[in-house]
């Protein structure tokens, strides 16, 4: 959020500024307690603190909370038009997949309901897929003219392409095998990434003798799936990097093959993006959000198919040799460049302002 926060106050091609509620988090998140009870004490008491910290914003004429989880400041805020985005609704669409225990997924609806009522609040309610502007009409009370569809972005000018024997000394200096296919994942270990997808993927490129590296950037790994992966016997051909930097995100996305990338339910996908502006093909499930943007350009397959997965990282791996095909994805990719999203989302303020 905070990367998309930035390149709107770049783009946008009226005056703006940032505002940060809170520069730390607050106390009682900060000691060192299970997550269930960090996400009820966020819920039901740190966003009532939150809330007498933004009511001190001074008025302005439009508010554009960038989080829907932080929908919660909309009452007390002052504004003449009130904007939040809502990147997805996962924990409601696809609550048997986020929730895999009754207890947790009583809390967890609760909770996550308690979270996003607030949207209802807004004036207009962006959203970046038509698949989650038809969750949000499921599951909220918002009439179909306070929502927009305006895509995520990509900073075009920073996620590039490299020149081939550029790409080809990086990977050579981050020890990559000249016949060696990389897989990357970028993003949480969330059920519904499906990361248990993306081993097994791994595992079959393996047994069938295909030289893979698999590449995770984000929450590193589990234990729990790192002990699938010893089971899987590929735990050599793993590397976890964790939580990483924009420089070193930008360069796996350009050294490696493919992003597999088989979410089971995704917003948007913005990794995908990324990695199509840096000329890399992306393996994506044929989930609907991510078919409805990137299925002209990614292949896809059913999430848990496993050999059609693996194909499909084989034949994308083998045209990403292709400058031409590179430089395909790249231009695909420039279509959702910030420049041209900052300039969508001012139409969408100025349609609901006249409204």
């Amino acid at each position: 959020m905070k990367r998309v926060t930035q390149a709107l106050h770049r783009h946008l091609p009226v005056p703006s500024d940032v505002r940060y509620v809170c520069s730390s988090p607050p106390s009682v998140l900060q000691h060192r307690l299970p997550a269930a009870a960090v996400h009820v004490l966020y819920v039901v008491f740190t966003r009532r603190y939150l809330q007498r910290l933004a009511a001190r914003i001074p008025p302005c004429d439009v508010l554009h909370v960038v989080d829907h989880s932080e929908s919660f400041l909309l009452p007390p805020t002052r504004a003449h038009l009130k904007v939040v985005a809502c990147h997805d609704l996962i924990p409601l669409a696809a609550e048997e997949v986020v929730y895999r225990r009754p207890f947790s997924r009583r809390l967890g609806h609760w909770l996550y309901r308690l979270t996003v009522r607030d949207i209802t609040r807004a004036d207009g309610v962006v959203a970046c897929s038509r698949t989650t502007v038809q969750d949000v009409l499921h599951f909220l009370p918002i009439a179909p003219e306070r929502l927009k569809v305006v895509p995520d972005g990509v900073d075009t000018d920073f996620f590039v392409p490299l020149r081939e024997e550029e790409r080809c000394r990086y990977r050579q200096e981050m020890g990559y095998g000249e016949q060696e296919i990389v897989l990357l994942h970028v993003g949480s270990n969330a059920p519904y990434k499906n990361i248990p997808a993306v081993l097994r993927t791994v595992a079959y490129l393996h047994s069938t003798g295909h030289p893979v590296r698999w590449i995770k950037a984000g929450q590193p790994l589990s234990p729990s799936l790192q002990q699938v992966a010893r089971e899987l016997g590929i735990a050599d051909c793993l590397h976890m990097e964790g939580p990483i930097d924009d420089a070193r995100l930008l360069r796996l996305y350009q050294t490696c093959d493919v992003l597999l990338f088989p979410s089971l339910r995704e917003g948007f996908g913005l990794p995908v993006l990324e990695s199509l502006a840096c000329g890399t093909p992306a393996v994506i499930a044929d989930a609907p959000a991510l078919n409805e943007w990137a299925g002209e350009v990614c292949l896809n397959a059913p999430p848990n198919d496993i050999q059609a997965l693996a194909e499909k990282v084989l034949h994308s791996a083998e045209e990403g040799h292709s400058p031409g095909y590179r430089a395909r994805l790249r231009e695909f990719a420039l279509q959702y460049s910030w420049r041209e999203i900052a300039a969508q989302m001012v139409q969408a303020y100025r349609e609901w302002g006249a409204s």
